[in-house]
């Protein structure tokens, strides 16, 4: 049997003790990441998040010594760069949490597009020189104007997935373009028996969240329709059932304290709306009064519901209602 070397040994203990303390385990991809940004990276999550690298191959043996079969998938999920990320956050804010950590990076050359490069038009700030020619040559519509270089157009330079090229990355620099993302990037996490790929845990939260609202709405509709009594549809379910009973006392001429107002109210319409209808000769002072004070207010309330330019514009034309359409349309009301 080939000698293990003692430290691998104690490398895997380890290991293994730190992924049975923890609830949460993600493989991340730290490549691309320079000590100093991994540094920076770890006093940021420190409180909440430990990043514990090691090899490969030493990894793989601690979730594959594992008793727990997902566990045991991690180890699939393990490449080049990776290491661990140890933590009690669930899988979706962890997740968050290092997306909202990734900064902006400068291009060297050869790096993979994450996404459409495009140069904009306008001025770029630089007097003419060798860089109009530069952009050019890697297909910006450059060119001089006003002794300034100037992009004639949108361009897009790249699209997603192209690589990018060293000429190209030099003029990303000079246009202080920064197209490179560096964070930690989360390729699988474990939590209670389930293994979630990174592309499972990106979410529309505002899409969510109006399913969440549209789904309220239609179940509060439902219980209201069934008469479904709980905390929340008690006060409504009263509210609408003393609606319903006002509507039926009032076409019923049902009298009580809450009615008798309203009734009152509804009797003066109707014979308001009949006096409406006969000669002068047959009615009283005070019948011409209440007429003519109707039909001003109402006069006034039609005039304020109409825009000024409209009112101005038509002025001429406008007619005052008549009383019989005024009180026609107040008796209405009451049925």
């Amino acid at each position: 049997m080939a000698h293990v070397a003692s430290w691998k040994v104690k490398e895997v203990k380890e290991l293994e003790e730190a992924i049975d303390s923890h609830p949460v385990i993600g493989i991340v991809d730290i490549s691309g990441i320079a000590a100093k940004q991994l540094q920076a990276m770890r006093r940021e999550f420190h409180d909440k998040v430990q990043i514990r690298t090691a090899r490969n191959t030493l990894m793989k043996i601690a979730f594959e010594n594992s008793e727990d079969e997902k566990l045991k998938e991690l180890a699939g999920h393990i490449q080049s760069g990776s290491s661990l990320a140890l933590t009690d956050v669930n899988p979706y804010r962890l997740y968050k949490m290092f997306e909202k950590g990734k900064t902006s990076a400068p291009a060297k050359g050869g790096e993979v597009c994450p996404k459409d490069i495009v140069i904009e038009k306008g001025d770029t700030g630089f007097p003419p020189g060798p860089l109009v020619g530069e952009m050019q040559r890697i297909g910006i519509p450059a060119a001089i104007e006003n002794g300034k270089i100037v992009v004639k157009k949108n361009h897009v330079l790249l699209k997603e997935g192209e690589v990018i090229t060293p000429q190209i990355a030099t003029i990303l620099g000079k246009l202080s373009i920064e197209p490179l993302e560096v964070g930690l990037n989360l390729f699988a996490v474990y939590e209670n028996g389930y293994v979630f790929k990174a592309k499972d845990l990106v979410i529309d939260e505002d899409s969510i969240a109006n399913q969440f609202s549209q789904a309220y709405s239609q179940s509060l509709n439902l219980a209201l329709n069934a008469a479904i009594v709980n905390e929340t549809t008690a006060g409504l379910l009263i509210s609408l059932a003393f609606s319903k009973a006002m509507n039926l006392a009032l076409n019923a001429n049902v009298i009580n304290d809450e009615t008798l107002p309203l009734i009152v109210s509804k009797g003066y319409l109707e014979m308001l709306s009949i006096a409406s209808v006969l000669g002068d000769s047959a009615l009283d002072v005070e019948l011409k009064d209440a007429l003519g004070s109707v039909a001003k207010a109402a006069a006034a309330s039609v005039v304020a519901e109409t825009p000024k330019e409209e009112a101005k514009d038509e002025e001429s034309e406008e007619e005052v209602p008549s009383e019989e359409e005024t009180l026609g349309g107040l008796d209405s009301l009451f049925g």
